[in-house]
């Protein structure tokens, strides 16, 4: 006893039920949606999308609950609410739904062109159970990568293969984290960045525009030198990118009679202003994929970053270094 069945209807059929023995139908108490969630069921809001091709058929011709798997208990249209009646309903575009069924369905709806699924998280499955493994599985990729003892490229990976392995999510789930978007660009920015090291065509340039630039007074060729690093940063790894930009700032300063010192500082602090991609830190490439940014978001966000760090390397670097060491 004390099960609780969700059934939709008319009042005049469900009373009907009230003569079975041992069923107690509708006793006024406000219904909890809280016990109608699991972590295999959930309740989701949707609504039909402006191009929907469902306009003008009923839930009944849509074999709604036979082809998506959910329910729906109640449609909102023009500010009044439909909780009857409704395989017989003609949908029209806005019109918005209560949906309770299988969250591995909901998940579905979401990606369905004819829906907007209005319930932020209705299609995760929530297993509060796995929570305190899911807890120490993130401390330990985080105390990994904070005491150096993995790259977070090594660490994050073992961490998503723990996190199947213990239940905490399945392979499904997994999979559709994946941004294949994000893999795509990663892997062609990378492979752009390893042509330009390897070739010689990074180092080349830096050479052309430094040397132009000296004409225009020892700022100009700090300013200069900012300037490539920084772009360099955006597609190669900060370590390739100081590595490849340090020889060049030495023999920039040699030749120009400037201060190493200054020109290496200004590698050191423009290769690490990898503000304006993706792939230019490991952290842009997870809140890439959570926060669903765009390129043009690091660009839009990252410019008027990086334009603020060069001029604080402009004001400052003069002032600890000369740039144009006495005698």
């Amino acid at each position: 006893g004390g099960d609780v069945l969700l059934l939709r209807g008319r009042f005049e059929d469900l009373e009907i039920l009230g003569g079975l023995q041992g069923l107690t139908v509708g006793d006024n108490r406000p219904l909890d949606f809280s016990r109608l969630e699991s972590d295999t069921v959930g309740l989701a809001e949707a609504s039909l999308s402006p191009r929907t091709t469902f306009a003008g058929k009923t839930i009944e011709e849509l074999g709604f609950r036979k082809n998506y798997g959910v329910s729906i208990l109640a449609i909102w249209r023009n500010g009044k609410i439909y909780r009857s009646g409704l395989p017989r309903m003609e949908l029209l575009p806005g019109d918005a739904f209560l949906l309770y069924g299988d969250r591995n369905k909901l998940a579905l709806l979401v990606e369905h062109p004819d829906f907007l699924v209005m319930t932020e998280g209705a299609a995760e499955v929530v297993r509060s159970r796995k929570a305190p493994v899911s807890a120490v599985i993130m401390a330990g990729v985080l105390t990994s990568v904070v005491s150096g003892l993995l790259p977070i490229f090594i660490a994050a990976p073992i961490g998503a293969v723990a996190m199947v392995l213990t239940g905490c999510l399945n392979i499904e789930e997994a999979y559709r984290c994946i941004e294949l978007k994000a893999v795509v660009l990663i892997a062609g920015m990378l492979s752009l960045g390893l042509a330009m090291q390897e070739s010689g065509t990074a180092a080349l340039v830096a050479e052309a525009v430094l040397g132009s630039l000296a004409d225009f007074g020892p700022l100009a060729v700090v300013a200069g030198l900012f300037l490539i690093t920084a772009l360099s940063a955006q597609m190669m790894p900060t370590a390739a990118v100081a590595v490849l930009m340090s020889p060049i700032a030495l023999s920039t300063a040699t030749s120009e009679g400037l201060s190493p010192q200054a020109l290496m500082m200004t590698v050191a602090v423009a290769s690490s202003c990898a503000f304006m991609s993706p792939v230019g830190h490991p952290v842009n490439l997870l809140v890439m994929g959570f926060g669903g940014y765009r390129f043009v978001d690091f660009i839009k966000a990252g410019f008027p970053l990086l334009v603020l760090v060069m001029a604080v390397v402009l004001t400052v670097l003069p002032l600890v270094w000369r740039l144009v060491p006495a005698g």
